[in-house]
């Protein structure tokens, strides 16, 4: 009797002591926090080698920092505000991100689409990202002036009121310092080179690392 009893003792031990070691050493195992970047073209890279855009740079310097995130990048050279609304849900629902970093209007801009459009499907944007319990960082863009100065105006009024409306992190403009230096931008006038990709990738960054937790 007394033999058993020293047996089911030493089995409680082991239980207790191994259930400790699992319930202690699973975060070590947890899946890493997800960053979704959900751009278009100004995010994908386009123009140049993938490793040398800035997303590629902000997966360098997560890494150099130590913080454990996982970076997926959807971004579709030449998306619109209206494109993305579409695929955003599904996108959300696979990736399951815990921020967004969203980058997308300019093609909205470039061929002349309502402001007030961009801006609603922006705003409907962020809610799902908000519904899915993603904090959200929302990069701003602007237009040339020769699009005139009322649709420019209003163009760049829209991110920093959707910014306020919805409490997200701002960069007011990622391409700052970019966009006016043609050494700088590529051929096609629009999009930074490989030079340019540190600068915006700065500017994103900025505004990003107060939302990371180490």
């Amino acid at each position: 009797m007394l033999f058993r009893l020293c047996t089911l003792l030493k089995f409680l031990a082991v239980s207790l002591y191994f259930t400790g070691f699992v319930a202690w050493a699973s975060p070590a195992f947890a899946a890493a926090p997800k960053i979704l970047v959900y751009g278009d073209s100004l995010s994908a890279a386009y123009g140049i080698p993938q490793q040398l855009g800035w997303v590629a740079l902000l997966k360098q310097r997560l890494a150099q920092e130590q913080l454990d995130y996982e970076v997926i990048n959807a971004s579709i050279s030449g998306e619109t505000t209206s494109g993305g609304l579409s695929r955003l849900k599904n996108t959300l629902q696979q990736t399951k991100p815990n921020i967004v970093i969203l980058e997308l209007g300019a093609n909205d801009g470039l061929r002349g689409l309502p402001v007030t459009e961009m801006r609603k499907n922006l705003s409907a944007m962020i809610l799902l990202c908000k519904k899915s319990g993603a904090k959200i960082l929302l990069l701003g863009m602007r237009m040339p002036p020769n699009y005139g100065a009322r649709y420019t105006e209003e163009f760049r009024k829209s991110y920093a009121e959707l910014s306020l409306q919805h409490k997200t992190a701002l960069v007011p403009f990622m391409l700052e310092n970019v966009a006016a230096k043609p050494e700088l931008i590529q051929q096609d006038g629009l999009h930074p080179n490989t030079l340019g990709q540190p600068v915006m990738f700065e500017n994103i960054w900025l505004k990003l690392r107060p939302l990371l937790k180490k």
